[in-house]
């Protein structure tokens, strides 16, 4: 999870960064670059939106094979112990 976190934070830095240089390098009048400030913010809000959504999915993908991995295991166990019960009182 740490993982995704930096990833994202590096993203969130680097496309506001992106912008910032952007707006300030390019001549523009008061009203252009209060524009280009909003439409910027609104690609960010969507850049991150899709980040964390992808991270959520994949974070989804583990927590299903995990759980399915420890019921699979589980149901080994309960069958295991079955066997062993139903061998001691076939042996008695």
């Amino acid at each position: 999870m740490k993982g995704s976190q930096k990833v994202i934070g590096g993203l969130v830095a680097a496309t506001a960064i992106g912008v910032a240089i952007g707006l300030l390098l390019a001549p523009s009048s008061g009203k252009n670059t209060r524009k280009k400030l909003i439409d910027g913010s609104m690609k960010l809000k969507d850049d991150v939106m899709s980040s964390v959504d992808a991270s959520i999915d994949a974070l989804r993908k583990q927590l299903s094979a995990k759980i399915d991995q420890l019921a699979k295991g589980s149901k080994d166990v309960v069958s295991q112990a079955s066997d062993k019960i139903k061998m001691k009182e076939s042996h008695n």
